[in-house]
């Protein structure tokens, strides 16, 4: 009994001596990362499925939570401010912080077409090709938003001018439809899963995918200081969310449950969703949800709608500001 107790006494000196030296070290800090509109945009539906799947743990990386927000720059802006080592963003935004100064780099191309955006008519509608679209209203979000950017395309893609049709922005997406149902506007272009709530009212005419070839929507940016001191951080996240595209594809009756919970949606319709954005690549082959690689095709074509539209002032070469170190192997490619 003596010995016994004598040999706990021990390990309990051992153990504080342990603790007070750093020999027994504790877990790495949780962190939290943030994606556009996470919780409502389909874009940040694979970080739903990796942290519901400790994936991030299993890449060896404690990440907490993922933080929605409004949109690119506010990430963007969490970034500069060293309050997030990763977010899942716009790649404008990120450029345009770059060229102002900030130390920040695209480490992987995470939704690398537009097909989530569909442009809608009333059932009734005589508009039936692009050949009709000559004198039409046609809504978009926001001056310089991607709905703006796409609208641009579509016009270019009919054979017109801008000055052929009427642009109204109409701000949320269930504005537009409003508009749409009460004669405010002739075509209402939105994005999922506005669509796919509102399926049986309207009636899809264009879906951006099968117009357009790769069109960027989203990539992981960091920056240089996370790259220094947490690489592997970087690197677990990477991996983490590439496991969840591929369990999407291969496991879509859990990933329909587990994102109908975190977003709070009909099943049935976050079903229908993944249907329309997995299940069918845009006009060149491109997917939606990329594993992480770099699509030079989808990145440039964004630049350059950016500059037609005014929302980038000065051609910017987003190849100066990617480092694929952070990408598995197999992923990593040379960018032309």
């Amino acid at each position: 009994m003596k010995a016994n107790t004598r040999r706990r006494g021990l390990w309990s000196v051992v153990v504080a001596a342990a603790l007070t030296c750093g020999v027994m070290s504790t877990p790495a800090s949780s962190v939290e990362i943030a994606a556009t509109n996470y919780g409502s945009s389909v874009i940040g539906m694979p970080w739903a499925i990796a942290l519901a799947k400790g994936y991030f743990k299993d890449a060896g990386v404690d990440v907490s939570a993922v933080i929605g927000s409004p949109g690119g720059s506010t990430e963007v802006r969490n970034l500069i401010a060293g309050d997030l080592p990763y977010a899942d963003s716009a790649l404008i935004p990120t450029l345009k912080a770059i060229k102002n100064g900030s130390d920040l780099r695209i480490i992987s191309d995470n939704t690398q077409t537009s097909a989530q955006f569909v442009w809608l008519v009333k059932p009734n509608s005589p508009i039936k090709t692009l050949a009709d679209l000559k004198g039409k209203r046609i809504s978009f979000t926001t001056p310089l938003s991607t709905s703006q950017s796409l609208d641009f395309l579509l016009i270019e893609k009919a054979g017109l001018k801008p000055s052929d049709v009427k642009l109204i922005s109409t701000g949320a997406y269930g504005a537009a439809l409003t508009a749409l149902q009460n004669g405010g506007i002739d075509l209402a272009l939105v994005s999922e899963p506005t669509y796919t709530m509102n399926k049986n009212t309207f009636k899809p005419l264009f879906w951006s995918r099968d117009l357009f070839s790769a069109v960027n929507t989203s990539v992981g940016v960091t920056s240089v200081k996370t790259i220094k001191e947490h690489p592997d951080m970087l690197r677990g996240i990477i991996a983490a969310r590439r496991r969840a595209v591929n369990f999407i594809k291969t496991n879509r009756d859990e990933s329909v449950a587990i994102i109908a919970k975190v977003y709070k949606m009909d099943p049935n319709v976050v079903r229908a969703m993944l249907a329309e954005l997995v299940d069918r690549p845009s006009a060149d082959g491109s997917v939606f949800f990329g594993q992480g690689d770099i699509n030079p095709k989808g990145l440039d074509a964004l630049v350059d709608l950016s500059q037609k539209t005014g929302d980038l002032k000065e051609k910017v070469d987003w190849r100066d500001y990617v480092d694929q170190s952070f990408l598995p192997a197999d992923l990593q490619r040379k960018l032309k």
